[in-house]
């Protein structure tokens, strides 16, 4: 017995060698990318040190986000934030996991292995700018509008409408809604966000599924 664990715990460490060793070598082959030309609209790409949000304005580019993200569905009252996060990711772990130590074996595994629905988190919030860990990014129109699609895309909608999922926030600034597609070992919530970026005319990676490999292919010097 004590052989096959030493067996198993040696396929494992491969297996996450292995892993991490395509993420690095495929994340430094470049995608295929539009060319941004006037760059009039300003969103930020935010790393909490696992996973990269896209902050957008609230209201901007020809669009109110809640109109597809209602205020009503917060606690908090977020009538009058200047911003909103968007993040996609697997709904049990969302749920089972508001803090890291919350970690269990359980949602880790329905989620790798596409046992899992996956669901989008938003957040209204203040201006990211000056914050460390936020990137200022900017993109032309139709750079934008991609990005709008790509998250369009991304929402599960009932008769044209958001879904609120009935999971708890992890605070009163927050909300899940459902979501398509399978979070999974080949997408993460980092490849969500890298293509979202991607889709406004960002650099990106072939595979990015670490939030510090999203960072990195950004343009530097922008942090705020």
């Amino acid at each position: 017995m004590r052989r096959w664990i030493q067996r198993l715990l040696v396929l494992l460490l491969a297996a996450a060698a292995a892993y991490t060793i395509a993420a690095l070598i495929l994340n430094a082959v470049p995608r295929d990318r539009a060319v941004v030309t006037e760059a009039t609209y300003g969103f930020f790409a935010c790393d909490n040190g696992v996973h990269v949000d896209v902050a957008l304005p609230t209201i901007g580019g020809g669009r109110d986000w809640r109109r597809v993200f209602p205020v009503a569905d917060f606690a908090a009252d977020v009538a009058a934030a200047p911003y909103l996060s968007l993040g996609w990711g697997a709904r049990g772990f969302f749920a089972a996991t508001p803090s890291w130590r919350d970690i269990r074996p359980g949602p880790v595994i329905r989620a790798l292995f596409w046992l899992d629905r996956s669901v989008v988190h938003v957040v209204y919030h203040g201006d990211p700018g000056g914050l460390p860990h936020c990137r200022r990014l900017a993109t032309d129109a139709a750079g934008r509008d991609r990005l709008f699609a790509f998250i369009d895309a991304t929402l599960d909608r009932r008769e044209g409408r958001t879904v609120r999922e009935p999971l708890p926030g992890y605070g009163a600034h927050d909300a899940f809604y459902a979501a398509v597609g399978r979070y999974s070992l080949l997408r993460t919530c980092n490849v969500w966000s890298a293509e979202a970026l991607r889709a406004a005319g960002q650099p990106t990676g072939l595979w990015s599924p670490f939030s510090f490999q999203i960072m990195a292919n950004l343009p530097q010097g922008r942090r705020d």
